[in-house]
């Protein structure tokens, strides 16, 4: 299935790796500009950049969207 995401932003959390990079590369593909997160730095620089290199606009986020309050 072939979608069109051309002009369109996305901001794919968990992009370092996994199913979370695999959908960054996809929106990538089908046009999108693309914001990547998360928590390791260095991974979702090399994400950002394999989507630059693809020819898409991309920025690196270093960030943690998890809950991290109690849980009582």
């Amino acid at each position: 299935m072939d979608f069109d995401l051309k002009g369109k932003i996305a901001i794919i959390t968990g992009a370092s790796k996994g199913i979370g990079r695999a959908i960054a590369l996809a929106y990538a593909r089908a046009g999108a500009h693309v914001a990547v997160c998360s928590r390791k730095e260095e991974m979702v620089a090399k994400v950002a950049e394999e989507i630059r290199q693809m020819g898409a606009e991309s920025l690196a986020v270093q960030a943690h969207v998890g809950y991290q309050g109690s849980s009582r």
